[in-house]
């Protein structure tokens, strides 16, 4: 008779958006910290790690877990800061005319990669594992990567907890819940960049191997955020309360990922510039990380010639008083502290900090 093919189970868990990191762990203490492979091929980034504080630095994390602790394990896991975080520290930035970052996922790696642990501290840096890539010392591991998964939960580390299984039996349960993956990305916190499909037996996944680096035994399903094009139908600059000003775009209403996108960040003189965006341009629009408007780039294909350009405006909008642009600076500045917009923004800010 034909021998029976072994029962297919797989393991569906979102691609985060973030910075990968792996850890490491002896004797139940966390002892390195690496942004990818071993620690020695990828940075060491072990006193930034320590900061974060979802990462258990003793593991078990709960001694009443009633588990040992492996004499050796090493962890996949990826570290990442909410939306919400993310904008309210770039609104901080911008106001008081420090740097910004693009995106969550430049945040929490820029903020990883900080000389100064001290910094990386005061980040609001969050943390999921996922994968166990070294496990020594344990008299019965885990032989699926659903039990590994469990079995890192146990121990304290941050799982996901809306990771799901399927059986062969279930494909179609499996290909229906991957297509409508971005259900669960509009109800999260923070960015996903896909699903990732694993096949769950550990043994199977060790005889399906590699191909150079990507799994045989793991498949990634990726779109790219949803964009559109309008027009910008002006430009206008908002005062913060340390009298930055930024630069906004102002849209023709259009639907974004369900969501009508009618205003957009432009950051600063320099991204209008370097991107020659003029007002009236049909521009390509996205919502980063479908939470964020963002004006991708101009079509200048589509100009018809009343486009235009734009410059900082020379005086402040709210006081009068002339706008200043430090050297190697690029935002531009209000100098008057008894600026109208700026007082207003200071209460604003003094008020969320209660």
């Amino acid at each position: 008779p034909e021998e029976e093919r072994p029962q297919l189970a797989y393991v569906v868990e979102p691609k985060f958006d973030g910075l990968t990191v792996v850890l490491h762990y002896e004797d139940g203490r966390f002892v390195l910290g690496a942004t990818r492979g071993d620690g020695e091929e990828g940075e060491n980034i072990t006193p930034n790690l320590r900061t974060v504080r979802m990462l258990p630095l003793t593991i078990p994390a709960d001694p009443r877990a009633g588990l040992a602790a492996p004499a050796r394990l090493v962890v996949r896991g990826e570290a990442y800061v909410t939306v919400a975080d993310f904008e309210a520290f770039n609104r901080a930035q911008a106001e008081q005319g420090e740097r910004t970052y693009a995106n969550p996922r430049n945040f929490a790696a820029g903020s990883l990669r900080l000389l100064d642990s001290s910094i990386t501290a005061q980040r609001p840096l969050r943390l999921w594992t996922y994968q166990i890539l070294i496990l020594e010392g344990v008299e019965e591991p885990p032989t699926t990567h659903w039990d590994a998964l469990g079995y890192l939960r146990r121990l304290g580390f941050p799982v996901f907890p809306d990771v799901k299984r399927f059986t062969d039996d279930q494909f179609d349960d499996l290909v229906a819940y991957v297509e409508n993956w971005h259900e669960l990305r509009e109800r999260l916190p923070f960015q996903l960049d896909g699903m990732v499909i694993k096949v769950d037996s550990l043994a199977q996944q060790e005889m399906l191997g590699f191909t150079g680096k990507d799994p045989r035994w793991a498949v990634a399903y990726k779109t790219g955020g949803e964009e559109a094009v309008t027009r910008l139908l002006d430009i206008t600059v908002k005062v913060g309360r340390t009298g930055a000003i930024t630069p906004n775009a102002v849209l023709e209403p259009v639907p974004i990922g369900g969501v009508t996108v009618s205003a957009a960040t432009l950051h600063n003189e320099d991204y209008i510039r370097d991107l020659d965006i003029r007002i009236g341009d049909r521009v390509l629009v996205t919502r980063a990380g479908d939470v964020i408007p963002k004006v991708l780039r101009p079509l200048p294909e589509l100009r018809d010639g009343s486009e235009r350009v734009w410059e900082m405006p020379k005086t402040c909008p709210s006081c009068g008083q002339p706008l200043v642009r430090p050297p190697g600076e690029a935002a531009t500045y209000c100098l008057n502290n008894a600026c109208p917009a700026q007082l207003v923004r200071r209460v604003e800010y003094f008020v969320s900090r209660a």
